[in-house]
């Protein structure tokens, strides 16, 4: 509850859609260690929503929540985002991440 509370001051406070985003990837990496995947869900899609990503966040939004996934034992909705990693983002690290994935079959 009070992560939501902070959340939703920064929103009031800023009105800044860059700060939005960054409070909410703070908040789905402290959630995803925090074991509260449905949470961190939450927050990857307010960070994905809250303004348009580069291309790197998006591979970096899409790999945390391909681990969440993973997590939270939805292993074919992971397999298909770290699937995505390496077809979309063939540059990023965060597609060379996901191959070690894939080839450890999870």
């Amino acid at each position: 509850m009070k992560k939501v509370l902070i959340l939703a001051l920064a929103i009031v406070l800023s009105g800044c859609a860059s700060q939005v985003q960054k409070g909410a990837i703070t908040l789905a990496y402290s959630n995803f260690e925090d074991r509260d995947y449905e949470d961190t869900l939450i927050y990857i899609n307010q960070a994905e929503n809250a303004k348009e990503t580069s291309a790197e966040l998006k591979a970096e939004l899409t790999y945390l929540k391909a681990r969440t996934y993973e997590k939270m034992g939805k292993y074919s909705d992971a397999k298909a985002l770290y699937g995505y990693l390496v077809e979309q983002h063939p540059q990023s690290q965060y597609s060379y991440l996901a191959k070690e994935k894939l080839e450890n079959r999870l």
